[in-house]
């Protein structure tokens, strides 16, 4: 099972994936609790040695926008890691090391089909296709979706750059600039069917994640969700299938769920103790936005690994509500079972993992409170408005400044704060 950004990889034995399409066939309504938006992400990965200009360019994305009772399109080819240009180099105006492929891509298109909101109805289909050359190369991409009534809306754009793909995966998270969305909960197991297509080769999953196999980019998208995944059926095979499930409301109402009495305990600590300090504000934000990936490490161990969670939480609300030090012994016990489990943790939450091992060095021989204002010295809430994505006007800035903005501002509250 799979979560949020952190959806299977997707291979053709590392042979370019030729006309690849995917196919989302909803059976029960899809929307967000706030109704802020969210995105439909086909994330692609090319093979070793492709460029635009100068840049090696190593991630594809066609991104469909359920927002605003419209849904548009961006795609955006990047290079990850680049950040200047050669000496002396002229590049195309518009373009930016990391976007280097056609000038201002940063931008969206126009409306191509109306909704309710920011809700994919039922009985409706939303697709991505990609139609590639006889080199492999993506030359076109159409975005199709098919409302209820089976009125099909569709449009395509013909890349004025081509490069093969070879390893994709799909992610419904947050509606740009790094966001998350919060979707709502149904009443049946499962949201829809995804359907990936490719014409010719087989599609299999790649162990590992992006990079394991065939030479891609170690990258992910950030933006994030509460939506889960189910395994791929079907594979190896030119289609596959997974089901969209259910999301996630709360990681920790699924490790109580046969125990819900004893989440009060615990949401009093979190609102009266932890929420109060900026380190534990980080830690809310943290089990928010990760809600759907740790449901899901929790349920991928074995029980005892569980109950070995549970009876920390249990013993921390204990000696916190009582206002007692948190035991040494309780602290050694976590950041063991943090260790322990590390390698499964996503790749989205691996930087993490330093400043929960910081939290929890903090609280030893500590009370709660205590122990979050020494953390909170060095650890903040990162959290930003929820924005939308860049949507065609000269004041847009690519989603790539808009993550620096953000490094930059928890960089100087940090400094703020040591001195």
């Amino acid at each position: 099972m799979y979560a949020s950004n952190n959806n299977a990889f997707l291979i053709n034995n590392c042979e370019y994936l030729e006309n690849l399409s995917v196919l989302l066939e909803v059976t029960e309504d899809v929307a967000t609790t706030d109704n802020g938006g969210w995105s439909f992400q086909l994330n692609c990965y090319p093979p070793p040695g492709e460029y635009c200009q100068t840049s090696n360019v190593n991630w594809m994305q066609y991104i469909v926008y359920v927002m605003d009772g419209q849904l548009r399109y961006e795609i955006q080819y990047w290079a990850i890691g680049a950040s200047t240009w050669p000496t002396g180099y002229t590049p195309v105006q518009g373009t930016s090391p990391w976007l280097p492929c056609w000038p201002n891509d940063y931008y969206l298109s126009g409306s191509f089909a109306s909704i309710d909101g920011d809700t994919l109805p039922r009985q409706s289909q939303l697709q991505i296709a990609l139609t590639t050359n006889r080199y492999g190369g993506v030359t076109k991409a159409t975005f199709t979706y098919t409302d209820p009534d089976g009125a099909v809306h569709s449009t395509e754009n013909d890349l004025p750059a081509v490069h093969p793909i070879d390893a994709c995966t799909l992610n419904l998270v947050g509606p740009g600039g790094g966001t998350g969305s919060n979707f709502t909960q149904g009443l049946l197991n499962s949201r829809g069917i995804i359907y990936y297509t490719i014409s010719s080769g087989q599609l299999a999953v790649q162990s590992g994640g992006a990079g394991a196999a065939c030479g891609e980019v170690g990258g992910w998208t950030a933006e994030t969700s509460n939506m889960t995944y189910s395994d791929i059926s079907g594979a190896p095979g030119s289609t596959v299938t997974q089901i969209l499930q259910q999301p996630v409301d709360c990681s920790l109402n699924d490790l109580f769920a046969n125990n819900a009495e004893k989440l009060e305990p615990l949401r009093r600590v979190r609102d009266q103790q932890v929420a109060p300090h900026p380190a534990g504000q980080w830690l809310v934000e943290l089990l928010d936005k990760h809600a759907a990936d740790l449901s899901v490490l929790l349920t991928a161990r074995d029980s005892g690994f569980r109950e070995r969670v549970r009876g920390l939480l249990e013993r921390a609300a204990r000696s916190a509500e009582a206002g007692e030090p948190i035991e040494p012994a309780a602290v050694d016990e976590g950041l063991k079972a943090l260790r322990e489990k590390a390698i499964d943790l996503p790749a989205s939450m691996a930087p993490a993992r330093a400043a929960l091992e910081t939290v929890l060095e903090s609280v030893r021989g500590r009370t709660l409170q205590d122990g979050l204002r020494e953390a909170s010295r060095t650890i903040r809430p990162t959290s930003q408005p929820k924005r939308g994505p860049c949507a065609g006007c000269g004041q847009c800035r690519c989603q790539e400044l808009e993550e620096r903005v953000v490094a930059l501002e928890a960089a100087v509250a940090r400094l703020t704060s040591a001195g």
